[in-house]
């Protein structure tokens, strides 16, 4: 059984923000953050931007956070 887990991000698409598990944040560009619905949450083009950057690893993950702000207080 192999136990190390994989690198995960987690994109807020309120903020448009970028957050890995690291503890880092980084603001994604409008047209990057455009490509994730909020009824599909397709994570491509965040993940590739991401990867490109280097703020993550190609094997990492991109979990979104839907819940608005407000919704959350």
């Amino acid at each position: 059984m192999n136990t190390t887990r994989e690198p995960i991000a987690l994109y807020c698409t309120e903020l448009q923000h970028l957050m890995t598990d690291s503890g880092r944040t980084f603001r994604v560009p409008d047209p990057i953050a455009a490509t994730v619905g909020k009824k599909d949450p397709d994570t491509r083009f965040v993940k590739s931007w991401a990867v490109m950057h280097g703020l993550i690893p190609r094997e990492a993950e991109v979990a979104v956070f839907l819940e608005t702000l407000e919704e959350a207080a």
